[in-house]
């Protein structure tokens, strides 16, 4: 018995080496510092950098050029796959700055988009070297998309005590037991036959263990006796939702600003809806299509999807959204919009959405390694197609990459 025992504690003892790098502003590192000790407890190990630090140790133009250096050094010489942005972004500035890429909206005007995808990549996005990243045309020898092997996320937090509400929802969302259900709303009625085609066909398909309901204007799972649609998508019977056990996965589909969803009847869901919540012990998991729900750009602060992420009595741990309007990216509107609207034919953004339930719920990737796995799958389309590289751009994670879907 001795013997055993000097054998066993002989053994070397093998240190697990940290592979996401999660970035502070210098006035956050110690409130981060409590983050990063939580996940190595469960099991996620991470590097803590200050911007200060990167600042002062990489040379670029700016600081958004010396993240992405400090990020593609650690995942080429040292094997990190996660890259996690610890702060707020506003305007042109912010805590962890964003970088804007520039597109053509919807109207054909000029707009900067935060692309957060840009801190992964291992080129610089500006290949005509003016100072405008992204663009389509003039940059397309300096721009490289997710490959699906490294994820990026922001954590858009402002103040220590954000983040400590943000560690008690990890908590809460690694405690729960993982469910089985999947919501789609859906307040747009054009948009109702591709919004089923994801969760009465795509979804079901890799996921045959689960329930996906639905929550729509005139057709929704908790009708009852009552006529279709009569269980109003309201922001009272989606907040009750929210709090059900088992309904913390969500893909919210219709209007929206940066202020609030839009739903049946132009009610909204918006910041005194967050507030009410009481969802504290399943924190949500949110995919959403709604314009300018994920603005964590804008000078007013919060966006909706913000409020969600810092509440600390319920609300969202993890949200996907657009920074713009979340419109359809398609390959030939005259075609495929007739058939998105009759027969449910996916278009680029709804592709990304349900590919992330897939990819989580059938192959159990977590949110960050799902989105990047599905971009990269939409990397061939958005190199010939600016819409799908909008698309691309646009659509960002916000939370932390490294948590599962519970």
């Amino acid at each position: 018995m001795k013997f055993l025992i000097f054998i066993i504690l002989s053994l070397p003892v093998f240190a697990t080496e940290p592979k996401a790098l999660l970035v502070s502003p210098p006035e956050l590192r110690e409130a981060w510092a409590e983050y990063v000790a939580l996940r190595a407890e469960q099991g996620v190990m991470m590097k803590l950098v200050t911007t200060t630090e990167i600042s002062e140790k990489y040379e670029g133009k700016d600081i958004q050029e010396k993240i992405r250096l400090c990020a593609r050094e650690h995942i080429d010489k040292h094997s990190f796959h996660t890259i996690i942005l610890g702060g707020d972004s506003s305007g042109s500035g912010g805590l962890v700055p964003d970088r804007d890429t520039y597109h053509k909206n919807m109207w054909g005007n000029d707009q900067d988009i935060p692309s957060d995808i840009y801190y992964i990549s291992p080129t610089n996005w500006d290949h005509d070297n003016d100072g405008v990243y992204g663009e389509f045309t003039e940059d397309r020898e300096a721009i490289t998309y997710p490959d699906g092997s490294v994820a990026i996320g922001r954590i858009p937090v402002r103040t220590a005590e954000d983040i400590a509400a943000y560690r008690n929802k990890v908590v809460s969302h690694i405690a729960q037991k993982p469910s089985t259900e999947l919501v789609f709303t859906c307040e747009v009625r054009g948009a109702y036959p591709k919004v089923l085609n994801a969760g009465l066909n795509i979804i079901p398909e890799v996921w045959p263990t689960g329930s996906v309901y639905f929550l729509f204007s005139d057709k929704t799972s908790w009708d009852g006796d009552g006529a279709p649609g009569s269980y109003e998508l309201s922001p009272a019977n989606l907040s009750e939702q929210f709090a059900v056990k088992g309904m913390n996965k969500w893909h919210i589909h219709g209007h929206g600003l940066i202020d609030c969803w839009v739903l049946e009847n132009r009610k909204k869901f918006s910041y005194d809806s967050v507030r009410e919540l009481k969802n504290k012990d399943q924190p949500l998991v949110i995919t959403t299509v709604s314009c300018f729900t994920g603005q964590f750009d804008a000078e007013k602060d919060p966006c909706i999807t913000e409020a969600m992420l810092r509440q600390p009595d319920g609300g969202a741990v993890v949200v996907i959204a657009p920074a713009r309007e979340g419109k359809p990216h398609l390959h030939n509107p005259e075609i495929d919009f007739p058939l998105m609207m009759r027969e449910g034919k996916l278009d680029g953004t709804t592709e990304v959405m349900a590919g992330f339930w897939a990819a989580t719920l059938g192959q159990k990737k977590n949110v960050g390694m799902a989105l990047a796995h599905v971009k990269s799958e939409q990397a061939a389309d958005a190199v010939k197609s600016a819409t799908y590289h909008q698309g691309i751009c646009e659509l960002n994670l916000l939370g932390d990459p490294t948590l599962p879907v519970r």
